[in-house]
């Protein structure tokens, strides 16, 4: 029984939650009127863990997507966002070369705001990923982040 106890203990301890690995923060400066802003938004990445950049091979991980909320006023031109440079692995989970990061990501995301925001307003990012380990991967989660923007008219 004690056995049973122990196993059950480590294997509840050794599980992982896809926001548990990554981390997820934003900020965007203040801005005068309508137009870009340009959201910083920040992957925090556990140790010993990967996070999967926004293009990807076929048949490897599901590539990271940011998103705006079905329903904002927002919107965001991916070909636009700026990503650093990812790293290149052979990864045994896939068996292809992905590309991605380890510990920390900073992307500039820009959002194009409307002209009928004013005042302090939230934008509601939806970020998709998949993080993998040594020979385990999380599935793709969706992570809210709903960053504050103040627009002066």
């Amino acid at each position: 029984m004690l056995a049973l106890m122990l196993l059950l203990g480590l294997s509840a301890g050794s599980l992982q939650r896809p926001a548990d690995v990554v981390k997820w923060s934003a900020t965007a400066p203040a801005m005068d009127g309508a137009g870009t802003v340009k959201v910083l938004l920040t992957a925090t990445i556990q140790s010993g863990w990967k996070l999967y950049a926004l293009t990807q091979p076929q048949g490897g991980p599901k590539p990271l997507a940011i998103e705006v909320a079905d329903g904002a006023p927002f919107t965001i031109n991916r070909k636009q966002i700026v990503a650093p440079k990812p790293k290149t692995l052979k990864d045994e989970n896939f068996d292809l070369q992905t590309l991605y990061y380890d510990t920390q990501a900073v992307f500039t995301v820009p959002v194009s705001v409307p002209a009928s925001i004013s005042g302090k307003a939230e934008i509601p990012l939806e970020i998709t990923f998949q993080a993998c380990g040594n020979n385990i991967c999380l599935r793709p989660f969706t992570e809210k982040v709903s960053v504050p923007l103040t627009v002066n008219r």
